[in-house]
């Protein structure tokens, strides 16, 4: 199995690759932070009701805001070094195992910052800084979700390994052995779902 070190450093790689940030989109951020930095509450507020207004999603309204995420989207605006905010990322993931905040409520509530910070923006700064603004952070949160989702991968992968036993290819083998069934239990759900409607 890769290293610790290594697997971190992967991630952080493919993630800072793929995401198409630009080197001056941290410091974008920070030249709005004295406005956007005042909108944490109200978007944690939006969060806290989004969460709690559904069944489906209510259990993770104090998982996920246990995290604070008002300070999180303040820390946004203030970023010196991306390598250390992606560290902070990976440290969130680490969090979001240890309460039970599934990478589904983390993916979908990337857009629904954005949404909502453009929205803000919109009405403070003006349309056209509004989507610049909404372009990087687009690009911060794609990058952040990114992290976050592969680290979360990582530790829930490395836990069961360390307290199994198992190796990671005995792993492999397993998750192969079991894929087919879980496809056609999934095809079968998605065609009673259907017959269903």
């Amino acid at each position: 199995m890769m290293s610790l070190h290594a697997e971190m450093e992967q991630i952080l790689e493919v993630a800072h690759t793929l995401s198409g940030l630009h080197a001056d989109d941290f410091e974008a951020l920070r030249a709005v932070a004295d406005q956007a930095q005042a909108w944490a509450e109200e978007l944690e507020a939006q969060i806290r009701a989004l969460l709690g207004e559904h069944e489906a999603t209510r259990p993770y309204a104090e998982t996920y805001l246990a995290g604070k995420p008002a300070a999180w989207f303040r820390s946004l605006f203030e970023v010196q070094s991306e390598r250390e905010f992606l560290y902070r990322q990976m440290d969130i993931a680490v969090e979001h195992v240890r309460h039970g905040v599934p990478n589904e409520v983390v993916l979908a509530l990337a857009p629904r910052w954005v949404e909502w910070m453009t929205a803000k923006a919109a009405a403070t700064l003006g349309y056209e800084k509004a989507q610049e603004i909404a372009v990087v952070m687009t690009r911060v949160l794609n990058l952040a979700a990114v992290v976050m989702v592969a680290t979360y991968d990582m530790v829930i992968r490395r836990t069961f390994i360390r307290e199994t036993g198992f190796s990671e290819a005995l792993l492999k083998r397993l998750q192969t052995r079991t894929l087919q069934e879980i496809a056609d239990q999934m095809q079968d759900e998605q065609t009673a779902a259907a017959a269903a409607a």
